[in-house]
Order: C-alpha cells, then structure tokens, then sequence
C-alpha cells in the first residue's frame, strides 16, 4: 500500500460500500491466516529444493528458465484460480465461504482486505501457487529458476495487496483495456462491486475468454459521502456519523 503512495498512483473512486470497522471475526481470519502463511512458505520452499528442475546458480540463469517462466507461473496460476473464484460464487458454496471476504466491497487496507477471507479460501487461493509450480516444472518439465520461484510469491502478494487497495495500478497504462492486459487493480475494484465478473487474481486473460470480464467505467455513479477520509481511512460518511454520536453523547450529558 504504501508504494502505491510513493509512486503517486492515482486513486480510484469509492463506488461500494466500504467497510469501515473489522469484526471479531475479521480478525480471528485476518490472524489465523497470517499464522497460516508459514506451513504454506515452508511446503512452497520444500518443493523448490528437491525439485530438480529448479535451478539455482546464476550461470544457470537462461531465457526459459526467467523470462519464459515467470509469467507462465502467473498463467497456469489464474488458470485454475479464475474457475475456482468463480465456484465459490456458486449459491450453495458462497454463503459458507466466500461471502465473507464479499463484505468490503471497496478494499482498501491492501493485505489486511486481501486476507480477510474464510480459512478454506486462503488455504486454496495459497497452495495453488505451488500447484501451478509443481504443474510447471513436474508436469510441463520446464525449468524454472529459483529467482522465478520466489519473485513469483513476492509479485504475487505485492500484486494481490495492490489489487486490495484504493490505487489506480495497471501494468500496460491506467487508459489500455486491451486483451494483453496483464494486471489491472480497477478490475479486481469492479469484481467487490459487481460480484460475477472479473474472478482472475492476476490476470483478466481467462476471464475474456469465458466470457466473465466487464471493464471499469469512470462513469458508474460515484457517492461523494462513501469516499474515504485520508487520515482516518474510513467513509466520511462514517466520520460524519462519529462526530454526530459523539455530540449527541456530549449533550446528553449536559442534560
């Protein structure tokens, strides 16, 4: 979040209710996956030093191994990411596991919204970043270097606590909505709002081709009261009703 402000991203209007006040149960998630992410680093860090396709030294470094293989980590990832977000959205799943992280629907804490999900769905939306390596080098047989490995779990949280913030980060160009975009948080901004769309983490690729993808618009209806205090983080509406209770306590008191 805090390199969004260092690169002077531009922000993107609240159009959904944001969620100004974490639960109990936001937290008990939020701190139960933090501790989760250990086992999870430990297993992703186990397979990359037996595997024998990773290589290791910097004289191994060749095209295939970096350029070639880092962004298909990012492809076969959302391959299988981009249906299973969809399968949690089905009627009979979503009201058990997905509806929570669906609460926020203008992320803006950038990790904390990121993983503010239900257990089941931060142990499957991790482990597939060590499916889609597995399947790349044991299945596919192709050698990936152990600078792809672990700049692929690096970018790959920056991107997902990007795409939980308010900043306007697009890797091709804020205007460019063409079917090479790679990485776009207003698309991820779009799928809070208007929950059967845009299901992909990294890429919106799948999504086209399935028929999921919707574009942001700069002319959906913006609710000037729903945007966000800079120096608390919350709605000024919220703010407005902070101070409204405090005065009423306030005179409460006098009377």
């Amino acid at each position: 979040k805090n390199l969004g402000v260092w690169a002077k991203c531009s922000q993107i209007p609240v159009r959904g209710k944001h969620l100004d006040q974490l639960s109990q149960l936001d937290w008990t998630y939020i701190t139960f996956n933090k501790l989760a992410t250990a086992p999870f680093v430990y297993f992703y860090l186990r397979y990359t030093f037996g595997c024998d396709l990773i290589d290791w030294y910097l004289t191994d470094i060749t095209v295939w191994n970096t350029l070639v293989a880092f962004p298909c980590l990012f492809l076969v990832y959302d391959f299988f990411y981009t249906p299973l977000h969809w399968a949690l959205h089905i009627p009979s799943v979503y009201a058990y596991i997905h509806k929570h992280h669906h609460h926020q629907k203008a992320p803006s804490r950038a990790t904390l919204d990121a993983i503010n999900v239900h257990p089941v769905e931060f142990f499957l939306g991790e482990y597939n970043h060590l499916l889609a390596l597995y399947l790349l080098t044991s299945i596919f047989q192709q050698r990936v270097h152990v600078i792809s490995v672990l700049l692929f779990l690096v970018i790959g949280a920056l991107l997902t606590g990007w795409n939980h913030t308010r900043y306007d980060i697009s890797c091709f160009g804020n205007n460019y909505d063409g079917f090479l975009q790679v990485f776009d948080s207003k698309a991820h901004d779009v799928h809070h709002r208007i929950p059967q769309s845009n299901y992909g983490q990294y890429t919106m690729l799948y999504d086209r081709l399935f028929g999921t993808y919707r574009s942001y618009s700069d002319k959906d209806r913006v609710n000037p009261q729903a945007q966000l205090d800079p120096k608390t983080g919350k709605s000024l509406q919220f703010g407005e009703n902070q101070n409204r209770q405090q005065q009423q306590e306030q005179q409460h008191k006098v009377d």
